[in-house]
């Protein structure tokens, strides 16, 4: 199919536009923004009619032409093979990375605590592809718990207990409370906390946490930090093929 026969497009006009490095932003009247590369054979400009194939907002923009000039465009034959070939790219990637960095990320799952070196046994077992897809995202999220415990430990352990309290006890409200706070007090609190955190990747190392000072075996159950992205029969919270 080609472009002039193509029925899968939107047209919107162009609300606003900011020259960025390598192209332009700019923002649809719907509110949406895109990012127009400088190959555009026409420069973007406000009140220009946009036109977008693909399938909508949340999708993949296969095709853009603007002011009645492609800018770029893929049938859908073409934005799969495109796809395909990308993803196989990432993959190779992916392996080679984690063939390089092997050693290290064998001495960082020594260094862990024994519950978790059992998590991250339980997803290797559950998906032989689980290290060179997402054991580096998960072992960040396990190393981040591991100093956000010890950190509330070490203030507990400075403080006078509430009676009838452990210290871990105390230690898993600090956490929670922790979690609470604005960055820069997180910070003061938790000064060996990264800055390469993602909410996703956060939310899991303070549940990590807390689970690792009350009840540390739930440490092995709890889902993947990726699973909600990608499932967990795909991730290796469970065996594939197990409901």
């Amino acid at each position: 199919m080609s472009i002039e026969h193509d029925p899968a497009f939107e047209e919107v006009t162009i609300a606003e536009v900011r020259e960025e490095d390598g192209g332009w932003s700019i923002k649809r009247s719907d509110g949406w923004s895109f990012f127009v590369p400088k190959t555009s054979p026409v420069v973007p400009a406000i009140g220009m009619t946009a036109r977008f194939y693909g399938k909508g907002i949340g999708f993949v923009v296969r095709g853009l032409v603007i002011d009645g000039q492609t800018v770029f465009y893929r049938t859908e034959a073409q934005q799969k093979a495109l796809a395909e070939e990308e993803s196989r790219k990432r993959e190779q990637e992916q392996k080679y990375d984690f063939k390089k960095n092997r050693a290290a990320m064998d001495r960082r799952y020594r260094a862990l605590p024994e519950v978790f070196q059992r998590r991250l046994d339980k997803f290797r077992t559950n998906n032989p592809d689980f290290r060179w897809r997402f054991e580096g995202y998960e072992m960040f999220c396990c190393e981040q718990a591991v100093v956000i415990a010890d950190a509330m430990l070490a203030k507990a352990r400075s403080e006078t207990q509430a009676a009838g309290m452990t210290v871990e006890e105390v230690a898993a409200i600090y956490v929670k409370h922790f979690h609470g706070l604005e960055w820069e007090q997180q910070k003061l609190v938790v000064p060996a906390i990264s800055d390469g955190h993602s909410g996703n990747t956060f939310g899991c190392a303070v549940t990590l946490a807390v689970q690792y000072l009350s009840v540390p075996e739930n440490v092995v159950k709890m889902y993947g930090a990726m699973a909600p992205l990608v499932g967990s029969e795909e991730y290796g919270c469970v065996p594939k093929g197990v409901k």
